[in-house]
């Protein structure tokens, strides 16, 4: 799993960011944090994150002078701003520095789950995948068919994992060895592609499709849709006509 660290002067919203947001189930470890910016340097480094995720507005040191120190002692890591602030230079000054993604508070869950499978994507770039669809791990093999056979289910990490007798760490473990990405990502991939060939089917509302696909939430189809394919779901429906929320 990739390994994040998270900087925030409000250690209340450390806390809420360790525990809201699904890290593990796309492929991610919290392995520190902390409420001092100037420590947190020191701890990165020492540490070896691949991703930090951190505040704008801190005391002694902002988000972009942390990236900013970090990168200049050869740090190599993703970074994530997650603020209640949008201040343009900030902003333009945290993508000069390429920054991966700057997601605003209150935090959307469902934002975030985008934002994790895309860094998990580029993350998993240098990663060669060790095998195929049938891996040298019978029993993680009955897992991925069981994935492939059910997912327009709900399947969760800790489903699989009392199903299957592995923890849900060696499961992201194994999806991250043998496919290069997460569970979560595995599963997009899979519900998305199917939602693709459903959606010419106009005797299907597209809230159906959705729900086919595996999603009762039609907002959060509507979200993982658009990021996967670049348009929405009634845009490819319907070309040049533009969804109605």
């Amino acid at each position: 799993m990739y390994r994040v660290y998270l900087v925030d002067d409000d250690r209340f919203i450390l806390e809420e960011l360790t525990e809201i947001i699904p890290w593990m189930e796309n492929g991610f470890e919290v392995i520190g944090s902390n409420t001092d910016p100037e420590k947190a340097v020191g701890e990165i480094l020492e540490l070896g994150a691949d991703a930090v995720f951190c505040d704008m507005k801190m005391p002694k040191m902002n988000g972009n002078e942390l990236i900013s120190r970090l990168k200049d002692n050869g740090c190599c890591a993703e970074f994530v701003v997650i603020s209640a602030y949008d201040d343009f230079e900030n902003v333009r000054t945290f993508y000069r520095q390429n920054g991966f993604d700057y997601i605003l508070k209150p935090v959307d869950i469902d934002d975030v789950r985008i934002v994790l499978e895309k860094l998990n994507a580029k993350l998993s770039e240098n990663r060669p995948v060790e095998s195929g669809s049938v891996t040298d791990n019978p029993g993680f093999n009955s897992l991925v068919k069981y994935v492939d056979d059910n997912f327009t289910e709900k399947i969760t990490l800790s489903s699989l994992a009392e199903k299957f007798g592995f923890s849900r760490n060696y499961i992201c473990a194994l999806f991250q060895k043998y496919y290069n990405q997460s569970l979560s990502i595995y599963l997009t991939e899979k519900r998305m592609k199917y939602a693709g060939e459903l959606i010419g089917d106009k005797t299907l509302l597209i809230k159906q499709v959705g729900v086919m696909c595996g999603y009762t939430d039609y907002y959060h189809f509507f979200k993982v849709f658009k990021n996967y394919y670049g348009v929405s779901p009634k845009e490819m429906r319907n070309p040049g006509e533009q969804e109605d929320l």
